[in-house]
């Protein structure tokens, strides 16, 4: 197994558990929202801290994807070996970026608007 392909998985480990704990937390976001612990403001605040690490998370998945990319392209670009799997690397790591770059624009969308809306309420 190449060092690429460890990373790659080692990488999308450590993602899958943050993306966990996000969401469990916002889980219990909801659970203290709905059994009234917190009001609102603090519900709207704590939805945006929310929104800002997704926002973080998306950053860190385009940077690791970018980073594979470069060392697929690299490693072939010194070896001279351009073949299958270099391609299928390079391809599914390509479009993984787009894809994370464009769900990564979203999330800024939505992080600038819970921003504006909890300024917009006082918070």
């Amino acid at each position: 197994m190449s060092l690429i392909t460890v990373l790659g998985l080692l990488g999308g480990l450590v993602l899958v558990v943050l993306a966990k704990r996000a969401r469990k937390a916002a889980e219990r976001l909801l659970a203290d929202e709905r059994s009234g612990l917190v009001g609102p403001r603090e519900v709207a605040r704590a939805r945006v801290e929310q929104k800002r690490r997704s926002l973080r998370l998306g950053q860190l998945v385009c940077g690791f994807m970018g980073v594979l990319l470069v060392a697929v392209l690299g490693r072939a670009a010194v070896s001279g070996a351009w073949g299958g799997t270099t391609l299928y690397y390079a391809a599914v790591f390509g479009v993984l970026l787009v894809v994370s770059a464009l769900v990564l624009v979203r999330v800024a969308a939505d992080v600038r608007a819970a921003e504006q809306e909890l300024d917009a309420s006082g918070g």
